[in-house]
């Protein structure tokens, strides 16, 4: 095989027995700046992605909102149920207070002594102690003044040894003020609202925990209802991107609704009209291409018979001049009609499984001779083979299109690259060359259709051969960038996992 005129020559052969590497590639020798700065691992990194999405947090702040009013709520409950049943305890001990300080200071202590022992005599949950200045107990069935409680205390909880019991009970107690420096204890038992009370407890805890998981699964429920709304939403909106304009937002039959029913009905209006536009505007333009393509064939025709009849002179070089003009036209138009086709996703029927590689390396070869004339060497980088679920006709045209575009522009770096290569994502293919490259600002002219930069105007094209591919790219599910080839360009094409193309 012959090698370009620029490329040393190379007997190295690839595991396939072929020579894929017609010239040595140059080593670059630097290092990558396109990878992100090592940065220290923050919060968000640390928690699992699906709990920084929008249905997560949703999903805790009801959890959160319902979980907050159930403990409210019940807590008030409960506060309110736990002090009725001591304020009948309160006002029942009170009483007894009264009652034991009037018959002392009407009797005297002595007196009101013994009526205090006559009236324990009979079983009930009260309990009295009655203590003389010394510290003597005059009466009572209390064994002992309970340690830190003072005198003067119109309610409190103190556990109290009651001398017909043998352990300590829970009392609530009023120590009421006398006069000689005689204490009075005087309580009521609190067993009967302690266990109402642990029992109060107890149903509110499974009451917080029915309310626990009765807030999980109404978050769960809302925030998939949420999701599914929106994920419709989101799946419309890649369709139309990816071309499918017929795609409808799911909407309520009847009028009304919710927020998510009015944005889906104007979605869909909108939608509707957008597709009505470019319906006209792609029916304008494929008839006015088709009608401009038929006249100017004639014509051109006509050239070419005038052009052979012609004598050889300054009369016969205009005629292949305006021939020439009319074949650019012709081209022009007919990308223009292909990419009006590609756009409205016409040829994914005719998706097929191959090796990209291969189609890579094809092309190589045949655009090996065209760069040997213009001196540069053209270099394949594509030994391992990459099956792609493609339209295999529209995929090389728009790789030669960029092939095309880099012998054009950047054959005076005199070093094109053209790789397949295996991603996270899929495939890559790119098309790399060493010459002046294209601004970074210019990205976005260079890919619009019958966008030209100064450079490109200069070199003559229409504007069309990256628009193409690019709309090509779209068609398959993936994505066409321009890069910094440091100097040059590289344009990439990367193209999903065969499972997921088409």
């Amino acid at each position: 095989m012959s090698m370009s005129a620029g490329c040393a020559r190379s007997s190295t052969m690839a595991a396939s027995g072929r020579c894929s590497t017609r010239c040595a590639a140059p080593d670059t020798g630097s290092a990558r700046t396109d990878l992100p700065a090592a940065n220290g691992p923050g919060w968000q990194a640390m928690v699992p992605a699906r709990w920084r999405t929008t249905t997560a947090r949703i999903t805790l702040i009801v959890f959160a909102a319902l979980i907050a009013t159930s403990a409210l709520l019940l807590g008030f409950i409960g506060r309110v149920t736990q002090d009725q049943l001591y304020a009948d305890v309160r006002a029942a001990v009170a009483a007894d207070a009264a009652l034991l300080v009037e018959n002392i200071r009407r009797d005297g202590p002595r007196r009101a002594a013994r009526d205090i022992t006559e009236d324990l005599r009979l079983p009930g949950p009260t309990a009295v102690l009655l203590l003389a200045p010394d510290g003597h107990r005059l009466a009572g069935n209390v064994t002992e003044w309970p340690a830190g409680l003072p005198v003067g205390r119109r309610f409190a909880s103190a556990e109290l040894h009651r001398a017909d019991h043998g352990r300590a009970e829970s009392f609530g107690v009023s120590t009421p003020t006398l006069d000689g420096g005689y204490r009075l204890l005087v309580g009521r038992s609190l067993e009967t609202e302690q266990r109402l009370t642990d029992t109060l407890k107890s149903s509110l805890f499974a009451a917080i925990f029915l309310a626990l998981v009765l807030a999980a699964l109404t978050s769960l429920i809302l925030a998939r209802i949420i999701s599914a709304r929106v994920q419709n939403i989101a799946d419309v909106a890649a369709a139309v991107a990816a071309g499918d304009l017929s795609r409808r937002v799911d909407e309520p039959p009847a009028p009304g609704g919710d927020a998510f029913d009015s944005m889906a009905r104007a979605l869909n209006a909108m939608l509707a009209r957008i597709e009505i536009l470019l319906g006209e505007i792609r029916m304008v333009t494929d008839g006015l291409a088709h009608d401009l393509r038929s006249p100017l064939t004639r014509m051109k025709a006509r050239i070419d018979r005038l052009a052979r009849t012609a004598d050889a002179g300054e009369p016969a070089d205009d005629i292949l001049a305006i021939g020439a003009e009319a074949d650019a036209l012709l081209t022009m138009l007919e990308n223009a009609l292909e990419i009006s086709r590609v756009e409205a996703g016409i040829g994914r029927e005719a998706f097929v499984p191959f090796d990209v590689a291969a189609l890579a390396r094809d092309l190589a070869d045949m655009y090996e001779p065209l760069a040997e004339e213009t001196g540069v060497c053209l270099t394949a980088a594509a030994d391992l083979p990459l099956p792609v679920m493609a339209h295999r006709n529209l995929l090389s045209r728009a790789l030669a299109n960029l092939i095309d575009n880099a012998l054009r522009y950047g054959a005076g770096g005199g070093i094109i690259t053209v790789t397949a290569e295996r991603t996270a994502a899929g495939a890559r293919l790119s098309v790399a060359d060493r010459g002046p490259g294209i601004a970074s600002a210019n990205h976005g002219i260079a890919l619009r259709r019958f966008g030209r930069i100064d450079a490109a105007r200069r070199a003559g094209g229409a504007g069309l051969g990256l628009s193409l591919a690019a709309a090509i790219a779209r068609l398959h599910g993936g994505t066409l960038t321009l890069a910094d080839n440091a100097p040059g360009l590289r344009v990439d094409i990367d193209l999903p996992h065969i499972s997921e193309a088409g």
